[in-house]
């Protein structure tokens, strides 16, 4: 017997069985009583009882239910026929009739199931396959439209040293953006994709806030989904079953998405949902669940989802993505479908700003500029032998009534408004100015300048940049511009023209908060960098044997073979900084070697310092 699940009520094979027992001690029970009962309308209405009984289990338990229906039927008709041929009462003869009518019903009806079965499977199969196509389409042309405007760089770290030749060094060159398993957008454009979202709501923030309206759109959320499953994941498997079940995987998840959300894959089992569809938690919580039972119902895992959301749990796609996967472990370890990002202490945005409405947060940013409360702050940054080789320029920010904000949330709301361009403006002019000051003291000392993913992508960069350089009389070969490594690879080819100006003019570019998110290796010959800053995040907790002190080591030593110096930040501590440049580290900065500086103060501390 064919035990078709989909066409069974009672799904339980353990239910199924007991039922089917429970049936068939009715039926009996029924014809036994036959035997005492000597009316005849009394036997008549036993025989109809049993053939509404049968079609009820035939209905119920599909065709083993047919089967067994079928089988007990041919019993009854075999007793009824030796009772008549002993008898001969016309009696019998009606409960004969019954018993056949019995089975030609169920006859009838198991065959029309089956037709409508079989037609509802051949529409079914018809609808995946025309979806897939779609979907394989959609997804042929995303990338197609991504590829067209992303090309890649190459770089040739051997024409770095004299930082002239970075324009020749640059080739265009593209790199595969689908996962070759699954044919789904791979981890890169997963982050890209959540990176030209956050970009397109910034900019929705600004227009909005330049035309003093409202602005209206859906936050951006990243769900992150794995299976859990060690059975399916054991190696004693092999890697031809992981492999289908994660090919099934992925179409059973592009299937249950909505075909407006981007899907992709992370790594292995793990897979990355991006939508901007849904208004709230509630709604995206909802689909996520919805989304994880479907995928439970279909491939019999443990699936679970975490979800996290831009702007309120991350600044950056890196991040977005970063927090979404550490709400799934929360999933995980609670055994729910899905889980919405918790912040950990420390971590979570507190600001005033939060319970201001976006206008009087502009406002507030417009007397910040013009009461000269936002000003910089420096702090050295040395060689493995501590010896000054410059400064990092931050930004802060003095609040009437609240005091010194949050960085972190200060920069959030200057992106909202629209002020991260005259913010912009005023670090670097005042950094230039400082670093002419350094440099009439000691010529040899840089300054380090962070821009953001937005300022990066403003077409008259580099004209500005320039402009205030040359305003300030500063020499450009003592600049470092940070670039945000998440961001920096987003349609490289609306940036490659600042690129190239920086390069050419002797500017040194770094790769920032290298190994916060979901930076990658990858991202280090896509950019003419030729410095690396890695993450103090990163690089926090390195007790030896752990995976993090692994990773810490194996990549300095990486980029130590690639010729790119690696600087060190957010050095906290005598054992950090030992360990740090035991692995390889050049540069180094943080707290421990010394505490950014007040811009009155930097001057009186280059002459201390070459005094002693």
């Amino acid at each position: 017997m064919d035990y078709d699940e989909r066409r069974i009520f009672i799904r339980s094979r353990a239910a199924f069985a007991l039922s089917m027992i429970i049936y068939t001690l009715v039926f009996f029970s029924g014809l036994f009583l036959q035997n005492f009962v000597f009316v005849d309308y009394a036997q008549i209405i036993i025989s109809i009882f049993l053939v509404i009984a049968g079609f009820f289990v035939n209905l119920l338990f599909g065709i083993p239910g047919f089967w067994i229906s079928t089988a007990l039927t041919i019993v009854q008709i075999f007793i009824y026929t030796s009772a008549f041929s002993s008898r001969h009462s016309s009696n019998m003869l009606v409960l004969v009739g019954l018993a056949l009518l019995s089975f030609l019903i169920n006859t009838i009806f198991e065959f029309f199931i089956v037709r409508v079965g079989d037609r509802i499977d051949k529409l079914g199969k018809k609808y995946s396959d025309e979806k897939a196509r779609r979907i394989s389409f959609e997804t042929s042309a995303m990338v197609t439209q991504n590829m067209a405007t992303r090309p890649g760089t190459i770089v040739r770290h051997e024409d770095i040293a004299d930082k002239t030749g970075y324009a020749e060094a640059v080739e265009t060159s593209r790199y595969i953006a689908l996962d070759p398993l699954t044919t789904l957008p791979n981890r890169h454009m997963i982050n890209e994709h959540a990176d030209i979202k956050i970009l397109d709501y910034k900019q929705a923030y600004r227009e909005a806030a330049d035309k003093g309206t409202m602005c209206d759109i859906h936050p951006i959320y990243a769900i992150y989904l794995t299976v859990a499953d060690p059975v399916r994941f054991s190696q004693s498997n092999g890697h031809i079953v992981v492999d289908l079940f994660i090919q099934t995987m992925a179409h059973r998840l592009r299937e249950a998405a909505d075909s407006k959300d981007f899907v992709g894959r992370i790594a292995n089992n793990e897979f990355a949902i991006i939508t901007t569809r849904l208004k709230d938690d509630t709604e995206v919580l909802l689909y996520a669940i919805e989304i994880a039972k479907a995928l439970n119902e279909e491939t019999d895992g443990n699936f679970f989802a975490g979800i996290a959301q831009y702007p309120r749990d991350a600044m950056f796609a890196g991040e977005l993505i970063q927090h979404a996967e550490a709400a799934m472990y929360d999933a995980v370890n609670e055994d729910t479908d899905a889980k919405i990002y918790e912040p950990k202490a420390g971590e979570a945005r507190c600001s005033f700003l939060e319970d201001l409405a976006i206008d009087e947060i502009k406002v507030l940013f417009d007397k910040a500029f013009e009461n000269n409360e936002i000003f910089m702050v420096y702090q050295p940054r040395f060689d493995a032998e501590r010896n000054l080789t410059g400064f990092e320029a931050f930004v802060r920010w003095d609040c009437p009534g609240h005091g010194t904000v949050d960085t972190k949330d200060f920069l959030f709301y200057v992106e909202k408004t629209g002020h991260i361009y005259a913010l912009g403006e005023l670090t670097l002019r005042q950094s230039f100015e400082m670093l002419a000051l350094i440099n009439a003291i000691d010529p040899k000392l840089s300054m380090t300048n962070n821009l953001s993913t937005t300022q990066l992508h403003t077409p008259d960069l580099q004209v500005d940049l320039l402009t205030l350089a040359d305003e300030a009389g500063c020499d450009l070969h003592n600049v470092i511009i940070d670039i945000p490594s998440d961001g920096a690879t987003i349609n490289l080819s609306e940036i490659q023209n600042t690129l190239d100006a920086f390069a050419s003019s002797g500017i040194t570019m770094s790769l920032d908060n290298f190994g916060r998110g979901y930076s990658s290796l990858n991202s280090i010959p896509l950019l003419p960098i030729s410095l690396v800053k890695l993450d103090g995040h990163f690089t926090s907790d390195l007790k030896e044997g752990t995976a993090q002190d692994v990773l810490t080591r194996s990549m300095i030593s990486l980029l130590k073979e690639l010729d790119i110096p690696v600087d060190a930040t957010n050095v906290s501590s005598a054992q950090q900084f030992e360990k740090l440049r035991d692995y390889g580290c050049t540069y180094f900065q943080g707290t421990y070697l010394y505490e950014p500086i007040p811009k009155d103060r930097v001057i009186d501390y280059i002459k201390n310092y070459k005094n002693n």
